[in-house]
């Protein structure tokens, strides 16, 4: 690491000389940012006085990644008091990506103080703000977000809640493949199993952990998640399962100094081992054991697991005297741990009433926000004014474009009839009418034409679906409120689902096997788009716009095919 902030320095000195506004240092802690933060930290405060001569978009951007700095680092984000003039600003001018990160970190901060629903709320905000549906969307930082609901979620003990945040959680790291962010999620259920008294859940999250970490070279993580495995066989009387469990804990997961005392926070080994030596009989290792929890009564949980040890070797050994003394200090620390848990209670009471210091906060800044209407109605009745005569001829625009699609679907729809009536004919004319053969084929052919002029791509893919299903009822309904510009209702849809799943079952069974990975949405274009429904019919009726069927072909094609743009979507949704 010396070695690495060497190199760094001087690299500032010469950065900051060639580029004054800091555009190079800020990229630079960035890119730092992921693996050394702490490096990343000592970049940025390197050049902390240099900010003032920065433009307000880089001074914004270097409070931003300071913050995002700070919580890679594992700081405390409690004292840092721009989070909110970051937020406005990114709201005012920045990118989704950025809305959402200033929204975590904001969130963040709360998180810090202790006022969990007002982090909620921002963390919240952060998820809406994220584009899911984009191929480039940043799955990993919208797994941490749900992360750190669950977190919060576990602070306030709603289990249930906090165990849909982790499976939020897993499957956007899914999404980023990061299978190793998915495993830590995964690992994270266990404390929301619990609470829930879900033992072999418990069991089956952690074992799941520990396969995985091994799996990625994670040693020392996959050993400490052997302390919640010995647990649950200590539960159970799995006493050499217990046994391996604890030892692996010992030698491999970095709880331990080099004086072989415990790491702060990791004391309960101490309970479990002696656990252990006492229902093995070894009692004088479990009388070892239990004693040395008492030497960290800085957690009362400590003192109240180390008497009840000790409490329950002495019946063991049946010292009348010794069970005596530390069943009354089992019972002061058990009263001190209620005190505690009481207090516990108190916080989240306390977490209430900050919901409601929220509430009043933002009361008050809507009295502000009337106070500046007020002030400027004048302004805003010559506004009002310019805002509707610019309605009016964004109404006019909107109306045209509605009756250009309208002409579009009813000449598409009546196209596609008369092509479907042209096949009909065809099909019953070339058993004993072959003079009308040659005469439909042509007809046909140009139909084809017309149809193909409607669509984005130049293949017409009808030939390639069944004949019936085209000229199922759902299908020419489906035209019907494509040209009256009508959204279908859930029942007609269920029917046109149902009717591809009988005329189309490979197509369907291919496309059932993405469900985890697209919306309802998105299925519902795949399946128009096989039906060789157009753009202009898809936006009517999913009731989106045709720019938004655009980019949902775009993404559809990157997940599903791997290929970037919408050109070769329809082509490749027919192959399927």
């Amino acid at each position: 690491m010396k070695r690495l902030l060497c190199l760094i320095l001087p690299l500032i000195g010469i950065t900051a000389c060639v580029n004054p506004k800091g555009e190079d240092v800020l990229a630079e802690a960035a890119r730092l940012m992921q693996t050394y933060p702490d490096s990343a930290l000592l970049v940025l405060k390197q050049v902390e006085k240099e900010t003032a001569v920065y433009s307000r978009r880089n001074r914004m951007r270097y409070r931003l990644l300071q913050a995002e700095v700070m919580n890679k680092a594992y700081l405390s984000l409690d004292t840092l008091t721009y989070m909110d003039e970051i937020l406005d600003y990114y709201l005012s001018h920045g990118n989704r990506e950025e809305r959402m990160r200033a929204y975590y970190l904001t969130g963040s901060v709360y998180r810090d103080r202790g006022n969990s629903p007002l982090a909620l709320q921002y963390y919240r905000n952060a998820i809406g703000e994220a584009d899911t549906a984009r191929s480039d969307c940043d799955y990993a930082q919208v797994s941490r977000i749900y992360a750190q609901i669950a977190s919060l979620f576990n602070l306030q003990r709603f289990p249930q809640m906090e165990l849909e945040q982790w499976k939020q959680a897993t499957r956007y790291a899914l999404l980023a493949k990061d299978t190793l962010l998915a495993i830590q999620c995964q690992e994270g259920m266990t404390g929301a199993y619990y609470y829930m008294n879900e033992e072999d859940s418990v069991l089956a999250c952690a074992q799941r952990g520990y396969t995985g970490y091994l799996k990625y070279g994670k040693r020392d993580w996959a050993a400490s998640v052997q302390l919640v495995m010995a647990d649950y066989y200590l539960k159970h009387d799995s006493l050499k399962q217990a046994k391996l469990a604890l030892a692996e804990c010992r030698d491999y997961s970095g709880c331990f100094d080099t004086e072989g005392n415990i790491t702060y926070g990791s004391e309960i080994f101490y309970y479990y081992i002696g656990e252990y030596y006492e229902k093995t009989h070894q009692l004088d290792s479990a009388l070892y054991y239990y004693r040395k929890l008492l030497d960290y009564p800085d957690d009362i949980m400590n003192l109240e697991n180390g008497y009840k040890g000790l409490m329950s070797v002495y019946l063991h050994m049946h010292i009348a005297d010794s069970i005596a003394k530390y069943a009354q200090l089992y019972a002061q620390a058990n009263d001190s741990a209620n005190i505690q848990n009481s207090a516990n209670e108190i916080s989240r009471t306390q977490a209430l009433y900050n919901y409601s210091e929220s509430q009043r906060m933002a009361a008050e800044k809507s009295e502000e926000a009337q106070r500046s209407w007020n002030i400027l109605w004048l302004s805003l009745v010559s506004t009002g004014i310019i805002t509707t005569l610019l309605y009016k001829e964004y109404r006019k625009q909107k109306n045209l474009l509605t009756e250009n699609i309208q002409s579009t679907n009813r000449k598409y729809t009546y196209t596609l009839l008369q092509y479907h009536r042209a096949v009909e004919e065809l099909n019953a004319l070339k058993s004993d009418k072959q003079r009308f053969v040659q005469k439909k084929e042509e007809e046909i052919r140009q139909l084809r034409q017309v149809l193909a002029s409607y669509k984005e791509d130049t293949t017409t893919h009808t030939d390639n679906l069944a004949q019936n299903l085209l000229q199922h009822d759902t299908v020419k309904q489906m035209h019907q409120y494509a040209y009256r510009l009508v959204v279908p209702s859930d029942q007609e849809w269920s029917d046109l689902v149902q009717a591809a799943t009988v005329f189309l079952p490979d197509f369907t069974n291919k496309l059932n096997a993405y469900a985890e990975q697209i919306t309802i949405q998105e299925r519902m274009v795949c399946l128009l788009v096989k039906l060789n429904f157009i753009p202009s019919e898809i936006s009517v009726l999913l009731g989106i716009s045709k720019q938004r069927v655009t980019n949902i072909r775009s993404a559809l094609n990157q997940k599903l095919f791997g290929e970037k743009g919408c050109k070769t979507f329809d082509d490749n949704i027919h192959r399927m």
